[in-house]
C-alpha cells in the first residue's frame, strides 16, 4: 500500500503517492526528491514540519517510522507574536 504525501500550497499543494519502500520520515523526504526534484531542493529547509496519520512530529521527525498506508502531511511552520 502506498504512503500519501500531502504537500503544502507553498510547495504546490499536491498529494505525491509513493510506492518505493520507505522505514523513516528521512527515506521519505529521500524519495518525495526522487518523485519530484523541484520539490526536493525547497524541502531542505527548517521552516517545514511533518506530521503522520494526523500526529505532528516535534523531534526526531526524520527517524519517526514510516509504514505503507501513512499519510504524511509537510507543514510549514507558523511563527509570530
Amino acid at each position: 500500500m502506498p504512503i500519501s504525501v500531502r504537500l503544502p500550497a507553498m510547495l504546490g499543494g499536491d498529494t505525491i503517492i509513493i510506492t518505493e519502500p520507505v522505514q523513516t520520515v528521512a527515506q521519505l523526504v529521500a524519495a518525495v526528491g526522487r518523485a519530484q526534484p523541484d520539490v526536493a531542493a525547497r524541502l531542505d529547509d527548517t521552516i517545514f514540519n511533518f506530521a503522520v496519520n494526523d500526529e505532528m512530529l516535534i523531534h526526531d521527525a526524520n527517524q519517526h517510522p514510516i509504514k505503507d498506508g501513512d499519510v504524511v502531511e509537510i507543514v510549514p511552520a507558523i511563527s509570530g507574536g
